[in-house]
């Protein structure tokens, strides 16, 4: 008896192996959506904020692969979810979809960086100009995710990115859920001591929880409706 449980326990196929084997699903999944982000990282950290035209031009650039990256992290949201071997294999090839395929998303959000920071260069950083911008890009960041979740779906062009504002304004809901698990993902990898490990997870387990979050919450009834 205690052998067998030690077996169930220690053994290849045990309790212990498969969470292991999870957990490091879920690590390749963070890694590789953090390896799309390394451009935005290496502005952040060797240009960062500043009213210059070379500056913005570059940061908007620099978020060009974000886009692409959340459709692949959806798919492999769902993978995971599935329990679907080779999520990083799925992440991958997701994400050379997106870019051969969903290339407008990602033009659309460098376009909404871009805009967004001459309004404040231009402008001034006073709260209101601040207010508008975080609203404009909660706005912008909620389509964009939309999008990521329409990802397959037949529509192209303006009639795509037509769908996934129409499900955030049918499902404001759900947009909102969004938002929030980013903004706890992104305060996650922002705390001492424990941010730097936080990178290394909370993309996958974000995503999973959105992807759980929209399959609860109507996100199909959504989709049905806007022809998707």
């Amino acid at each position: 008896m205690t052998t067998s449980r030690l077996g169930r326990l220690l053994g290849y196929d045990g309790v212990i192996a498969t969470l292991l084997l999870g957990a490091f699903r879920y690590f390749l999944v963070s890694l590789s959506f953090v390896g799309c982000l390394v451009p935005m990282l290496a502005f952040q950290a060797l240009v960062g904020w500043q009213a210059t035209h070379v500056a913005l031009w570059l940061g908007a650039a620099a978020v060009l692969p974000v886009a692409p990256a959340l459709h692949a992290l959806v798919r492999a949201a769902a993978a995971l979810l599935d329990s679907e071997p080779h999520v990083a294999q799925t992440f991958w090839q997701a994400f050379a979809d997106a870019v051969r395929h969903r290339w407008g998303s990602a033009l659309a959000l460098g376009a909404a960086v871009l805009v967004l920071g001459y309004d404040i260069a231009l402008l001034g950083a006073d709260a209101g100009v601040l207010l508008g911008a975080v609203a404009v890009a909660a706005v912008v960041a909620a389509i964009v995710v939309a999008a990521a979740f329409l990802s397959d779906s037949p529509l192209r062009g303006a009639a795509y990115a037509l769908a996934a504002a129409r499900i955030v304004l049918q499902r404001p809901h759900l947009a909102l859920v969004w938002l929030l698990l980013a903004a706890l993902a992104a305060l996650a990898t922002s705390l001492p001591v424990i941010g730097a490990v936080a990178w290394l997870s909370t993309p996958a387990l974000a995503s999973v929880a959105a992807t759980i979050c929209t399959r609860t919450l109507g996100f199909d009834r959504a989709r049905e409706r806007v022809g998707a």
